[in-house]
């Protein structure tokens, strides 16, 4: 009887599997047969039916539309990522670490920013952007999204060093090290899976943002999201030059989860694993 119940539930759970990932994987795939077609066959609405001459033409054309926007999204991703990770470190083990009632209200407040939408600050943000004229310019939207991401990155890693024992630290500290030297050369090491994780949850976030960006981007600093928007074409929908762009859009940040994947779901159970 157990054993019919146990068979039941693995047809259930591949079967559940099987439907979900057709779910995502369709999509994806009308979007590489359309990027491989002309906009004459995509107007036949034939979607699933792949183009008798495929049309690689249409990657080197979006590339080429979209080159500086990934250059851009590129360097804005990585630096508010770097950035993040790194000040969200410090507070977050600040936060975790620290006793006074202060940080503990701290932490609570931060946690609860999370759930604020950043729509809420996008005018006051801009306005403090015009006024340190760093508006409009790489620097502008770095730290724009570093404001917005800090408050995820904190409790991520705060969360994550909740679940380190506090004894390694005392042994550190018995050993006559500092503060600083405690967390970089043994806390850092240690929670590289907790870095990882809030690495990739950050970078995707900038890498796939719009409504900042186009609130502060000019030609030179427009970011991949926008470009994205402007492919399409002013009179006619160029759908086939749209989803070529969009799958190339989808390289860097595959290849930024790919490098650091085998991390990720180790740091974001770290914290529910604790005890």
């Amino acid at each position: 009887m157990r054993r019919r119940r146990l068979n039941t539930l693995t047809i259930l759970a591949l079967g559940t599997l099987v439907v979900l990932t057709f779910a995502y994987m369709l999509p994806i795939y009308v979007m590489l047969v359309a990027s491989l077609k002309t906009p004459l066959e995509i107007s036949q609405r034939r979607y699933l039916v792949p183009s008798s001459h495929l049309h690689f033409e249409n990657y080197t054309q979006a590339f080429t539309l979209v080159r500086q926007a990934l250059v851009n999204s590129t360097i804005i991703s990585f630096a508010v990522t770097l950035l993040a990770a790194f000040f969200g470190s410090l507070g977050g083990y600040w936060l975790s670490r620290s006793r006074s009632t202060f940080a503990k209200v701290l932490f609570i407040l931060v946690g609860i920013a999370l759930y604020l939408p950043y729509q809420v600050v996008l005018i006051p943000l801009v306005q403090i952007m015009a006024k340190t004229r760093l508006a409009l310019t790489h620097l502008g939207l770095i730290l724009s999204y570093l404001i917005l991401n800090m408050p995820l990155a904190s409790v991520l890693m705060g969360t994550f060093f909740l679940s380190m024992p506090r004894e390694l630290e005392e042994a550190a500290e018995v050993d006559g090290a500092n503060k600083l030297q405690t967390f970089f050369y043994v806390i850092t090491p240690m929670a590289l899976p907790a870095y990882a994780s809030t690495a990739i949850i950050i970078f995707t976030q900038v890498w796939n943002e719009f409504l900042l960006a186009l609130t502060l981007s000019t030609p030179k600093t427009t970011t991949i999201q926008v470009k994205l928007a402007e492919v399409k074409g002013s009179f006619v929908a160029l759908y086939n030059i749209q989803m070529a762009a969009a799958l190339i859009s989808v390289i860097i940040p595959l290849l930024f989860f790919l490098a650091l994947g085998r991390y990720f779901i180790r740091g974001i159970l770290a914290g529910a694993l604790k005890g």
